[in-house]
């Protein structure tokens, strides 16, 4: 605490009490509870509210850093007694760490049952980054606690801490890099690489150890090279009221992600070394009445022109390397980020990376939207310049509901590394590295992307499957006879972009979908000189689709119609009572309809009539598989299961005579059902398949067994059962014995499997 004190210490003094209180509370309620570590437990929260102080963090953010577990952890604490203490901001924190603990403590527990415990993760995590979007403060005091973890994660079990720190290097390490606070973004990605690839980790961290005396005498050297230019120089030090230079050597992660991606070794890495430059600008004096906006825009002016000088006094010392200058002060990263990066080499002959920023820049690079707080313009700054990826978050929570799809998409979308591109206007637009012309267009607006026919980049035609990249204008060429494409889903990578072309096709497809339905019913009326106009009012198709779908929406009529789940024989007699009686079946006397009579058992009851039907022997369908009825020529009605490749045939070319159809529920009766079983042959197979029937009291009418060419063997056997659920105990109990691959359903015909060379049992 006494650290913490000492960093708070230039506060007001009612803030300082505030902080005291918070952590005398979350002393007392900790009291006798150690870490993992053996530690007492307060020092955990005690080094979160330190991060936040570090940050500049506001004083609520620092007692909800104290508090955020003491909710969760201690009884009788509840947010109630929080609000009543601390007031209602600290309340909101606390309540929203509480549920995002809550739900990392569920996901870890499960993902160490099971498989399975991806998809909770999956929602874990999407329920938490929603939580967290209430208040951005609630991101920040997490990944301080995520710090805080990860620096005491040694203490844990190995598989803990590889699914913590896979985690922390997808998810939380992004969030940091979003936020642009540098400082925790590269500790999380350092630690999380220790654990992840322990041996990559030791090996660089050796290499650089081996050769850290010898760089540091090359960073001193060049630090005091720079110093003594930059103050000698005869402009700079009336601008500047302070210049602090500094080395430092690149984050491990960051130095093995790049020899991975570029395929380099270590010695061709040039930024290993680099020495940042901090220009604190003297106060500017601008005329009285000067307003906020065009004071700030003066600032900011100077600010640059401060920069590139300086760039422009160490290109005059060492020699710049081609290609290796970056301005982020011109064009920022999506972040934030502002700085000028340059590589060049010394005397020495060494290459040595400079970069060069304001203080505010440096704030910003460093603590990101944390740094908003430093400014004591607090939460109203924080809320102004929210980023819309934050929102983001929320909007994909709207639009996508299975968990990993939504944080495939979050980390996508909102959490990759990003390119900026900009419109003909000069609008800069952040997008996921490796996005297309077709993902900008649609990022624009879903209309443009809608009838995108061709693009331009930086004033050339380039394919739509074009990759963009950093500082690329961007120019969208439109149609109002565009369309999307199916291709387009080959390339795009933006969710927003996926789905909207996605969406695009389904409404077609439901339109499509729709005609089909209607114009099939109006067609069958037509050819029976109905009154279309009059039976396909809205009251009257309202009604039928109340009657056979449970709904009272006309489309879901057309969509059933159009998918054979209904026939327009069935609505036209719904829609008009009489025709029923007309469309009795005839038989080839020509006696007149056939007498109603009640079903056989194992019968069906045909939608509209009562009459004779007889099972189809082309697909044997048993009771409870979905069938459907044809309507012969004298023959009454041959019930078919409705995906029998002969009903499919029916419904195209005479949906008319099609028929819907249903097993009569008060006769159960029985079925015959003809089964090939395919497995590898091996001895003792057929002894293993009727071993496991006898003990079911399963006695098979008939045995054919064969094997193929390629060593398959084919068993078909054929089985009384008294419908589909115990088809499907059969079913089950054969795959049960080793060996068996599937078991095919087949017609009475005994085309389901092949049988040559077959020998009857």
């Amino acid at each position: 605490m006494a650290e913490l004190r000492v960093l708070i210490s230039e506060r007001p003094a009612a803030e300082r009490e505030r902080v005291e209180k918070a952590y005398i509370f979350s002393r007392d309620a900790h009291a006798g509870v150690n870490r993992k570590s053996g530690e007492p437990y307060i020092t955990h929260p005690v080094a979160v509210a330190i991060i936040l102080a570090r940050l500049g963090m506001d004083t609520d953010s620092l007692m909800a850093g104290l508090l955020h577990d003491t909710v969760e952890d201690v009884d009788g604490i509840t947010f109630e007694l929080i609000e009543a203490e601390f007031g209602p901001d600290v309340r909101r924190i606390v309540e929203g760490e509480t549920k995002v603990s809550k739900l990392s403590k569920q996901g870890s527990q499960v993902a160490e049952v099971k498989d399975a415990g991806r998809d909770m993760q999956a929602e874990n995590l999407r329920q938490m980054l929603i939580a967290m979007t209430a208040d951005i403060r609630i991101i920040v005091v997490k990944l301080a606690d995520r710090l805080h973890n990860m620096r005491t994660l040694g203490s844990m079990k190995p598989e803990k801490q590889q699914r913590i720190a896979r985690e922390t290097m997808e998810i939380f390490a992004p969030l940091a890099h979003r936020l642009g606070i540098g400082q925790i973004k590269w500790e999380l990605e350092d630690l999380s690489f220790r654990y992840l690839q322990p041996d990559a980790y030791e090996y660089l961290q050796t290499r650089l150890r081996t050769k850290q005396e010898e760089r540091d005498a090359l960073i001193q050297g060049a630090v005091a090279q720079l110093q003594e230019a930059l103050v000698d120089d005869l402009e700079l030090p009336e601008w500047v009221s302070d210049i602090d230079i500094s080395g430092r050597s690149k984050h491990l992660w960051s130095i093995h992600n790049k020899m991975q991606k570029e395929g380099k070794a270590l010695e061709q890495i040039f930024d290993l070394l680099a020495i940042r430059v901090i220009l604190k600008p003297k106060d500017l004096i601008v005329p009285p009445g000067t307003d906020e906006k065009r004071r700030e825009r003066a600032e900011q002016t100077r600010e640059k022109r401060i920069c590139y000088h300086t760039v422009s006094i160490v290109h005059s010392m060492w020699t710049p390397l081609p290609g290796r200058f970056k301005d982020y002060i011109a064009v920022s990263k999506p972040n934030g980020y502002q700085s000028l990066h340059t590589t060049v080499i010394t005397q020495s002959g060494q290459p040595i990376e400079v970069q060069i920023r304001s203080l505010r820049m440096h704030e910003v690079a460093e603590y990101g939207v944390a740094a908003h707080w430093m400014y004591k313009q607090g939460a109203q700054l924080a809320q102004r310049d929210r980023e819309n990826w934050i929102l983001q978050l929320r909007e994909l929570q709207n639009e996508i509901n299975d968990a990993s799809d939504y944080m495939d998409a979050v980390k996508t979308d909102i959490l990759s590394q990003r390119v900026r591109v900009f419109t003909p206007k000069g609008l800069a637009i952040s997008l996921p590295v490796g996005s297309t012309a077709v993902d900008f267009a649609y990022h624009i607006h879903t209309r443009i992307g809608e009838t995108t026919v061709g693009a331009r980049v930086n004033g050339s035609i380039v394919p739509l499957s074009h990759k963009l990249g950093n500082g690329d204008m961007v120019q969208i060429v439109t149609s109002k006879n565009g369309h999307p494409s199916r291709d387009w889903l080959n390339f795009t990578i933006t969710r927003s972009a996926r789905s909207k072309i996605r969406h695009h096709f389904r409404t077609q497809e439901r339109d499509e979908a729709l005609k089909h339905g209607h114009d099939l019913l109006e067609r069958y009326l037509r050819k029976r000189q109905l009154a279309v106009r009059q039976l396909m009012r809205t009251q009257l198709l309202e009604d039928a689709a109340h009657k056979l779908m449970g709904t009272r929406n006309p489309d879901d009529l057309y969509f059933a119609l159009h998918s054979g789940k209904t026939t327009p024989s069935v609505v036209a007699r719904i829609l008009s009572p009489s025709l029923a009686q007309e469309q009795a079946p005839v038989g080839p006397s020509k006696r007149g309809p056939v007498t109603p009579r009640t079903p056989e058992p194992g019968g069906v009851y045909v939608e509209g009539l009562t009459t004779s039907s007889k099972l189809s022997q082309c697909c044997n369908p048993i009771r409870g598989d979905q069938i459907m009825g044809y309507l012969t020529r004298g023959r009454g009605v041959s019930v078919h299961r409705i995906d029998c490749p002969n009903m499919i045939r029916l419904l195209k070319d005479e949906p008319e005579r099609c028929i819907a159809a249903s097993w009569d529920a008060g006769t159960p009766g029985g079925t015959i059902v003809d089964l090939d079983v395919i497995a590898p042959d091996r001895p003792g197979l057929l002894a293993d398949i009727l071993g496991v029937l006898s003990a079911e009291k399963r006695s098979p009418m008939k045995i054919e067994a064969g094997v193929n060419a390629d060593s398959t063997a084919h068993i078909h056997l054929r089985m009384a059962v008294t419908g589909n659920a115990d088809l499907e105990l059969v079913r089950t109990a054969i795959l049960r014995v080793q060996g068996v691959q599937d078991i095919v359903r087949a017609g009475r015909s005994g085309k389901g499997g092949a049988r040559k060379n077959g020998m009857s049992a």
